[in-house]
């Protein structure tokens, strides 16, 4: 494994227990607010965030492969 698909790997991990722990935590924020709707919506702005931070990793990663493959 190269260094860069190793870091990529890192990212994606990082990203996703940050995004178990913010779901996680959720509730006492939906709790203890006054403007609930102001925690849903950014709760999921940053949840479609980090999805599609994940899947562009995994695309970069895919290419990354590819190429490396396709060279030998």
């Amino acid at each position: 494994m190269s260094p860069l698909s190793f870091l990529i790997l890192v990212i994606c991990v990082f990203c996703l227990f940050f995004l178990i722990s913010l779901t996680r935590h959720l509730p006492i924020l939906l709790i203890f607010s006054k403007n609930q709707l102001l925690v849903l919506l950014i709760s999921s702005v940053v949840f479609l965030f980090y999805i599609s931070l994940i899947s562009v990793l995994i695309f970069i990663i895919s290419l990354f492969l590819l190429y490396s493959f396709s060279i030998f």
